[in-house]
């Protein structure tokens, strides 16, 4: 049966973040103040993930903490961990070791505004930038996807697994192919304190 690409969390938010911290002056030049803080009030309010999913601010009192991992350890189908190097880096690997191909399309895959405009202000590829969010490959994507969103987490199917080995990118009427992952796109901006970095 068909395995179906579930991407959950935002592309790049992480890694934006990060950005977003560390050149506070440079950015504020260019952008609103208000609009810059909004990724952070984002993650505080929302997590990685989506509703419900901040340690900060959790809009549930009346329950314990949410457990991202005991979340996904329940969902039907298969986990992958989205992290170093983004979403494509983990696609590409995926496939490569499976001797497989993808297809997605890269509208589909959930981002926030703003990330996008700081990846354009330092002109870097959102969806090979540094990632929290998890792939769940699932023959039945409308039951996981229903399971996930239930327990807040922002879950979009983008695509599927093929039998082909080409790794390809859809958008409208464009059609790209991913080529091998080289280091995450953060490091373009900032050239040291790696561990630091990835570890954050």
């Amino acid at each position: 049966m068909k395995k179906y690409i579930i991407f959950c969390g935002y592309a790049g938010l992480k890694g934006s973040l990060i950005l977003a911290k560390k050149y506070r002056e440079d950015l504020d030049r260019y952008f609103n103040k208000v609009y810059i803080e909004s990724i952070e009030k984002h993650v505080k309010e929302n997590g990685y993930y989506g509703r419900y999913l901040s340690p900060i601010n959790n809009d549930r009192p009346e329950c314990a903490p949410v457990d991202i991992n005991s979340i996904f350890s329940e969902v039907n189908g298969e986990t992958l961990d989205v992290s170093e190097g983004g979403i494509l880096k983990v696609l590409y690997n995926l496939a490569k070791s499976r001797g497989c191909g993808f297809e997605i399309e890269i509208k589909k895959i959930s981002t926030i505004q703003i990330c996008i405009e700081i990846c354009e202000y330092f002109g870097i590829n959102i969806y090979r930038l540094l990632s929290e969010g998890k792939i769940v490959l699932s023959e039945d994507a409308i039951s996981a996807c229903k399971y996930l969103e239930e327990r807040g987490i922002t879950a979009q199917v983008i695509g599927c697994l093929t039998d082909s080995l080409d790794k390809v990118i859809t958008d409208k009427e464009t059609v790209e192919y991913v080529n091998r992952p080289l280091q995450d796109e953060i490091f373009k901006v900032i050239k040291d304190e790696r561990e630091d970095i990835i570890g954050n």
